[in-house]
Order: structure tokens, then C-alpha cells, then sequence
């Protein structure tokens, strides 16, 4: 497996023109590559909903290519807040009384990074990678639980890296079969290093494994995704 910071970095779109780069990546995924959302919804090619106004969203620059390749966002406030609740009943464990939770969401990797020929290439990598850098902003700011709907595929690649993720609703029809997922940060990576010490070291790398957009324009070209 290659390690991600070898190629990749994570950036956190803090302005108008990163977010920008955010929807228009999840505009070729969602509509064009995929056909989960109807494309002539979003004349502007920039996929979005009611959400992304509050959402903190996360970009993948693959830095070989100068080319922006994969995104997730996270929607943070309580349990009744969250887009889960519109196409899954949650059933979460036991968590405080109007607890701030994030929403893990609207995750893409462009198609020639998920896969060549039907074989996986850099996916588990550029996942792990917006994974560490959302881990790391949820504890900046206090927060220590995460829900997620996601593929039963994507639990058993976390799982097999050691990633604890408990279900917390049946599965539902939502762009293909997906499951609801609740995620103690305090906890979930306790056996990241038994499983896969590999990735326990890329997960607590002593550097920032982010960087802002706002701080970092000078050196990324504004380009279009």
C-alpha cells in the first residue's frame, strides 16, 4: 500500500472558490460518472443541497497530477439535524441529550483512482486520508461522535484495518444499498495498530494532516476540478 502523503493532501475548502471546486467534484461524481442525482438539476455543474451552507467540506489534491481528485464534507449539529435521518431510521447508542454529532458524508474518489480494470487502486488510501483529516478537525473543536451511511464494502475495508463501526439502523436503498454507522472517536482507533500498523502510523502522524485553503491559495492554482 502506498502511503498517502506520498502523493496526496488533504485541504479544507474555507472559501467561496474552494467550496466551489467541493460541488463541482461531487457534480462529475454524483451526476455524470454515477447518474445519482439528475444532472440538469445543477445548471451551474456544482452539486449542492440544503446542507453545504454550514458543512465543513474537505478536498484531495493529488500532487503529482496538480489535479483535485476526491472530496467529503462533514454536517455537524445534533442527532435530529443530521441528512441521515431523511433516508434511514437510526437507532444511536447511548450518547447525552442534544450531543453535537458529524455527519460523515457526500464522500467521492473520481473513477480512475477507485479502480483500473476492476482492480482497486488508491481508494482505501485517499479514504484513510479524509478520514485522518476529519478525525483530526472533530477533535479540535471537542467533538467525539461520528455517524456515517455508507457501503457494507467500505465497513469491511475499516474493519480489516482495525476501524470500529457499529451499526445503528437496517439498511436502506440510498444511491444503492447503504447502512448507518455510528463512530466513537475516543475509541474507534484502539486497534487500528494490532490490525494494520501501516496505517496506524499514517493516522498519527505528528504533522497537520490538513490545510486550509484560505492559508495555502499562493501555492494551489484556483483550477477547476
Amino acid at each position: 500500500m502506498m502511503m498517502f502523503d506520498d502523493r496526496y493532501e488533504v485541504v479544507l475548502a474555507d472559501t467561496a472558490s474552494s467550496r466551489a471546486i467541493h460541488y463541482h467534484l461531487r457534480y462529475r461524481v454524483f451526476c455524470l460518472e454515477k447518474g445519482f442525482e439528475d444532472a440538469e438539476r445543477f445548471k451551474d455543474q456544482m452539486e449542492k443541497d440544503g446542507y453545504d451552507d454550514d458543512a465543513v467540506h474537505f478536498l484531495v489534491r493529488d500532487k503529482r497530477r496538480n489535479q483535485w481528485i476526491a472530496a467529503a464534507r462533514l454536517v455537524i449539529g445534533p442527532m435530529d439535524f443530521l441528512p441521515i435521518n431523511r433516508v434511514a431510521e437510526i437507532n444511536l447508542p447511548d450518547v447525552a441529550p442534544g450531543a453535537i454529532i458529524a455527519e460523515f458524508s457526500r464522500l467521492l474518489i473520481l473513477d480512475n483512482y477507485r479502480s483500473s480494470n476492476g482492480a482497486k487502486q488508491s481508494e482505501p488510501e485517499i479514504l484513510l486520508g479524509l478520514i485522518r483529516a476529519a478525525k483530526e478537525y472533530c477533535r479540535d473543536i471537542n467533538i467525539e461522535h461520528w455517524v456515517f451511511l455508507c457501503r457494507r464494502s467500505i465497513r469491511r475495508i475499516l474493519s480489516g484495518l482495525g476501524i470500529a463501526m457499529e451499526p445503528i439502523g437496517s439498511a436502506c436503498v440510498f444511491r444503492g444499498v447503504r447502512v448507518p454507522y455510528w463512530m466513537n472517536l475516543t475509541t474507534a482507533f484502539d486497534h487500528v495498530s494490532q490490525a494494520s500498523f501501516r496505517t496506524h502510523l499514517m493516522l498519527n502522524r505528528p504533522r497537520r494532516s490538513f490545510y486550509c485553503y484560505s492559508g495555502y491559495s499562493d501555492v494551489l492554482s484556483d483550477m477547476a476540478a
